[in-house]
């Protein structure tokens, strides 16, 4: 699995409205998770992440990110999606 440097903050079904910037390929409803270039699948989550130069990073996340990054895996054990 994956590992992230990152701390993840939340993680909930995709909704556009949850990103605060609309123009985001996360917002869009791609994932932007594994990168532009390396995923093309939908993102089903949205995922807000802090790290130590960004306060709040928002990602949309495919159903492969969220069963293959063990930070995401730990977080919805503790946090399953409704």
């Amino acid at each position: 699995m994956s590992l992230m440097i990152s701390k993840i903050l939340d993680i909930q079904r995709w909704d556009a409205r949850l990103f605060r910037n609309p123009s985001t390929d996360g917002a869009r409803g791609r994932c932007s998770a594994h990168g532009k270039d390396s995923c093309s699948r939908p993102a089903t989550a949205y995922v807000a992440l802090s790290d130590a130069r960004t306060e709040r990073k928002e990602w949309g996340a495919c159903d492969e990110w969220l069963s293959t990054n063990a930070a995401a895996v730990e977080f919805l054990i503790a946090h399953p999606l409704d």
